[in-house]
């Protein structure tokens, strides 16, 4: 508890310095270069042309230099040159920091909209009462906004994607005479709380068959700490152990290289979730046996479709209107890398 008090107050101390520093930031930012449509312009609010051919979205991305997230760009990118809108966008670089700093500077701009991806949902508070205050609407994509004000939250079908990975766990588990029951997930971080819901799907599954979920070690949504975790599992249950389940792609890439320099690679299952083209490389190369595939580009681009919506005067359809979540449907990516049982059922 002290320890989650402490970062809770190193991310409020963070916070509260961005804001302070944000003005001495737009002083000498004032041709900060931005990518706009996908390329390089240099961009001051003067410069904004006071009559526009059409509406200017400001798009947030957690790390554009992560294959999830490019893709999710392009779907911004796309579906919003298709509405003739314009596009002014801001790398987070997975740095809170430039989070907020960078959703600050779109909202001083004049944006009409913003979409945003948010590296550390707590600190959206922040930057949904700034863009409040100026009358500008909010879609947040896939990794949660903590409560914040926002109009809309797009966010994959996590807990029916855990399911579908239990499922097919099982039948993995019975395909290769695998005779322990135990397994173990390897997870992301606790802030992502709609991710952590692949995990929570997986153990019912695993349970309800009568199996034991013998570790659940953090692997902070990276290859290098999946590689840790995973050696961890090993090294106490190596010689018992039937699926492990990571709750991103990232991770079960690491854990793959773990598994494999224990020589038992076919005989743990391992699974992720995503979807990413290294992990189906890696599927077809036999170091994993499925992933969950999650759509970024439909995600990108649902996201400007909805703040057209927004911006237009229609009224967005939600899957659940209280806390105004809108949900992306997930498949299974099998053994042999190939897309298969599209999941049709939600969960929530």
């Amino acid at each position: 508890m002290k320890i989650l008090q402490k970062e809770n107050a190193v991310l409020l101390l963070l916070i509260l310095l961005t804001i302070i520093c944000f003005a001495e930031y737009r002083r000498k930012n004032s041709a900060e270069k931005l990518p706009v449509n996908g390329s390089e312009i240099s961009v001051t609010p003067t410069q904004l042309p006071t009559e526009k051919e059409g509406f200017t979205i400001g798009w947030c991305v957690y790390n554009g230099s992560l294959e999830f997230f490019a893709a999710m760009q392009d779907g911004v990118f796309a579906k919003a040159k298709e509405l003739g809108m314009n596009v002014i966008s801001h790398d987070e670089k997975g740095r809170t920091a430039e989070m907020i700093t960078g959703a600050l500077h779109l909202i001083s701009l004049g944006i009409d909209a913003l979409v945003i991806a948010p590296v550390t949902p707590e600190a959206m508070v922040v930057i949904s009462d700034s863009a409040r205050n100026a009358g500008i609407p909010i879609i947040v994509i896939d990794t949660g906004y903590d409560g914040a004000d926002i109009d809309a939250f797009i966010v994959s079908d996590s807990l029916g994607g855990g399911v579908l990975a239990g499922e097919y766990a099982l039948r993995l588990i019975r395909d290769h005479s695998i005779t322990s029951t135990n397994a173990a997930i390897i997870t992301v971080q606790e802030k992502y709380t709609y991710a952590r819901r692949r995990g929570e799907g997986f153990k019912n599954v695993m349970t309800d068959r009568g199996y034991t979920i013998v570790a659940e070690l953090p692997g902070n949504s990276n290859q290098v700490d999946g590689y840790l975790a995973m050696k961890n599992i090993l090294e106490a249950y190596g010689n018992d152990l039937a699926v492990v389940f990571c709750e991103n792609d990232r991770m079960a890439l690491g854990a793959a290289r773990a598994i494999n320099e224990s020589g038992k690679t076919g005989q743990i299952m391992l699974l992720g979730f995503d979807g990413e083209p290294a992990a189906i490389t890696a599927i077809k190369a036999g170091l994993m046996q499925g992933t969950i595939a999650q759509q970024p580009f439909e995600m990108g681009a649902l996201g400007a479709e909805l703040a057209n919506t927004l911006l237009t005067g229609r009224t967005i359809i939600y899957d659940d209107r209280v806390t105004k979540e809108l949900y992306m449907e997930v498949y299974l990516i099998d053994q042999f890398g190939e897309p298969v049982n599209r999941l049709i059922t939600k969960h929530k």
